[in-house]
């Protein structure tokens, strides 16, 4: 399957190694905006794809079956509109798009296209941890509460390091098209429920930088109900000293299943202790990677594997984020921004 990227940071640095190294998918085309010096494993003899700095000629000029939109998300209902008009299957970076109004507009011109699929790069549904977490959901009953805080410690890096467009409200910077979009990824996959009522607040403790002023989220907080009346906290704190790391939390009515930093994963039933649960994974398959790429392979590897899949052999795996998920997380992110 031959694939083209768009974007020449996360796309080129993360995304191209590791879908080369599923044997049904080549990268045989990237865009960037700039002519960027590509990856080592992309540039060499046998493995070298056209280089463009105009993805709507890249589009145009290559015959592709699958399009990674990666570029700001400024860029992506422009991007992915493109790509369907010409029926291109597309996977889509989050945030899927800066609105609502975008996402909607996309989906019903899909509605309207029996040739193109488009997937959402929600990849940690996929990562072995999240994928335990939703094995033993059946242990803990009727979910009541849903928690997911991470703390980061960037105070520092913040006011020291300029953040470019990721300081920008206006070019959909910071940290709840980030991070928070993929919370509420999991929120609604885990819980397999929708939010009826939602309170929610984005702040900047750290509005400077060297030679910047930002206007962008360093922090977010959610509240809200589910349809089926259990409740969730959502929350991100990346302007302090010390940070805690990732700690999902979700409380059932037969016990209560805890998950830190992806990586430590307990469970308790009823009024027993909470017990460590033993997460496979397998790090000998990990092939020869960046450590930046090394660090998604174990999530985007499943993930790019169930599209080709789905796109091969029409086989919908019920973890795969489709538009359809995009859209949903982009109305919640919607009311989060209009509080």
């Amino acid at each position: 399957m031959r694939v083209g990227i768009i974007g020449g940071g996360f796309g080129l640095k993360v995304q191209a190694p590791i879908i080369n190294t599923h044997p049904k998918l080549k990268v045989t085309a990237v865009s960037t905006v700039k002519r960027h010096q590509l990856p080592k494993d992309l540039s060499n003899e046998d493995n070298t794809p056209v280089h463009y700095t105009n993805w709507a000629k890249m589009l145009d000029s290559e015959e592709l079956d699958l399009v990674f939109v990666s570029s700001l998300p400024v860029h992506h209902f422009e991007m992915v509109k493109y790509a369907l008009n010409k029926g291109l299957n597309v996977v889509c970076e989050k945030p899927f798009t800066m609105n609502s109004r975008e996402s909607e507009e996309l989906l019903t011109l899909l509605k309207k296209s029996n040739d193109a699929k488009v997937f959402i790069d929600f990849e940690w549904r996929y990562h072995p941890a999240r994928q335990k977490v939703k094995e033993l959901l059946s242990e803990i009953g009727d979910i009541l509460h849903f928690e997911y805080h991470i703390s980061s410690p960037q105070y520092q890096h913040l006011q020291n390091n300029k953040r470019g467009w990721m300081g920008q409200k206006e070019q959909f910077g910071g940290m709840l098209g980030a991070l928070g979009t993929h919370m509420i990824d999991c929120l609604r996959w885990l819980t397999k429920d929708e939010v009826i009522t939602i309170n929610g607040l984005t702040h900047t403790h750290v509005p400077e930088g060297p030679g910047e002023l930002r206007d962008s989220d360093d922090a977010f907080f959610m509240q809200g109900r589910m349809t089926r009346n259990s409740t969730f906290s959502i929350q991100l704190i990346s302007g302090v000293h010390h940070g805690f790391g990732s700690n999902l939390k979700i409380f059932g009515r037969l016990g209560t299943i805890s998950l830190t930093n992806d990586k430590t994963l307990v469970l308790g039933k009823e009024s027993e202790s909470l017990e460590e649960i033993l997460i496979k994974t397998d790090d000998q398959t990990i092939p020869f990677l960046s450590l930046e790429a090394k660090a998604y392979y174990q999530a985007f590897y499943p993930f790019i594997d169930k599209v080709y899949e789905n796109i091969t052999f029409n086989k919908l795996d019920e973890d795969l984020p489709t538009i359809v998920d995009g859209h949903e997380n982009q109305m919640i992110i919607d009311r989060v921004l209009l509080n």
